[in-house]
């Protein structure tokens, strides 16, 4: 599909703003990783997305976490070996096969998911004070339209994705892949 002079700018403009977005969220990040690498019970705050994800869809297999979160499996199995320890997850077996087994929240994992849904709540209720409920709700819409579109998109667009340049030929790429 080739997009008209407009259509491209927009898209460029767009990319920009989902660029800025990016930054915004890895700077809050990193402040907070900063502050502790860890939440306190040997946690990695990256691990916590596989924990929302069991929460949300319910028990998995290692291998399906990481498709869904879309995650490298030697990751999820560091992750969900942070998440047993701290007993936010426990591993059961899969009643479809016994040899495999499934990945459970726990009790204890659902009252941590529910904590850091209401703290993200709080912190987008003060990042939005001021917004008018239908252009939240808009935004909304898109975005969930967006994340859609990337997730229905995401093998082909690892496949035709251009050869990200070394570190000695730009001064950062991490962010220009977005």
């Amino acid at each position: 599909m080739t997009l008209a002079p407009t259509a491209s700018s927009t898209t460029a403009a767009l990319g920009e703003q989902v660029l800025r977005l990016h930054r915004a969220f890895n700077g809050m990040r990193q402040q907070l990783v900063a502050k502790s690498p860890t939440s306190g019970d040997g946690v990695e705050w990256a691990a916590y997305g596989l924990l929302f994800q069991l929460v949300g869809t319910g028990p998995q297999r290692s291998s399906t976490l990481a498709e869904t979160a879309c995650v490298d499996p030697s990751t999820v199995s560091r992750q969900v070996a942070q998440l047993v320890k701290a007993g936010l997850v426990e591993r059961q077996s899969d009643p479809e096969d016994g040899r495999a087994s499934l990945l459970v929240a726990t009790g204890a994992g659902r009252a941590v998911y529910q904590a850091k849904q209401e703290h993200r709540e709080r912190m987008f209720a003060r990042v939005l004070d001021g917004w008018s409920t239908s252009d939240i709700e808009a935004l909304t819409t898109l975005l969930t339209r967006l994340n859609d579109s990337f997730t229905e998109q995401r093998s082909a667009l690892a496949a035709h994705a251009a050869p990200v340049a070394t570190h000695e030929q730009t001064n950062d790429t991490s962010e220009e892949s977005v």
